[in-house]
């Protein structure tokens, strides 16, 4: 196996390893490079579903989308399918269901049909997002919680949340599912959680995949956020992702 970094702050590409045939030390090394990268990229694995499943559930529980877009035998697999420009909702940065009370962990995303040089997902670094604000900033968020809406669920989640593993803090707002802050209004709240997505993506913290059919990427949603390009107007791509279920924010 093989190992290198693919930006300057954060993720890296795995070659030389297969994804479908894991032993226990194998995951063990995964699990750890995830820690340490946030996003891992494997090229070209072409894992079955069974296969992805299986691979999910070495991290634990899977979550089932409330979208209810799974397979019937495998309703923990949330399909994606291309349903034109004007149906998308994933070009915004987020963190997948945070709306939930226990958002879900780890998302291993799989390309099964994608457009030629279009379609590219993108992730961006929360802890360094974190560690940009001045000292003043982050003693001011720090005790903020935050709203989190979408899919007729509500939570509420700090603003800054520590990783179960690492131990290190991360920002942990969004425009995909934060509409406000604890006691605050939207309208108040909006400049802040403006600001704060802003630094959350800003480009230098980014990285950026073109996908091959069969490739594989896993990221921490508790220190990353995401955003899918479309460009690709009414070309067809479908992807298919498993998410593990994550712990209450802490």
């Amino acid at each position: 196996m093989h190992i290198e970094k693919i930006s300057g702050t954060f993720g890296a590409r795995i070659s030389d390893f297969s994804l479908a045939d894991l032993d226990d030390e194998s995951f063990r090394w995964v699990a750890n490079s995830l820690w340490e990268h946030q996003v891992l990229v494997f090229k070209e694995q072409h894992l079955s579903t069974a296969s992805q499943v299986a691979f999910g559930q070495r991290f634990g529980e899977l979550h089932t989308h409330p979208s209810g877009l799974g397979y019937q035998d495998y309703p923990e697999v949330l399909v994606i399918k291309n349903s034109g420009k004007k149906e998308n909702i994933t070009q915004v940065w987020h963190s997948d269901v945070c709306c939930e009370e226990r958002p879900p962990s780890i998302s291993i995303l799989q390309a099964i049909q994608v457009p030629a040089s279009a379609g590219d997902t993108m992730w961006a670094n929360q802890y360094e997002a974190l560690d940009r604000l001045s000292p003043a900033m982050r003693d001011m968020i720090s005790p903020l919680r935050a709203v989190h809406r979408g899919f007729k669920m509500e939570a509420v989640h700090p603003v800054v949340r520590t990783h179960p593993e690492t131990g290190r803090k991360a920002l942990y707002v969004n425009h995909g599912f934060t509409k406000q802050f604890e006691g605050m209004t939207e309208e108040e709240s909006k400049p802040l959680l403006d600001f704060l997505v802003q630094v959350g993506s800003s480009y230098d913290l980014t990285l950026r995949h073109n996908w091959l059919a069969g490739d594989v990427v896993v990221w921490d949603n508790r220190c990353v956020t995401h955003y899918a390009i479309h460009d690709y107007d009414e070309s067809p791509r479908q992807m298919q992702r498993v998410t593990v279920i994550g712990e209450k924010p802490q």
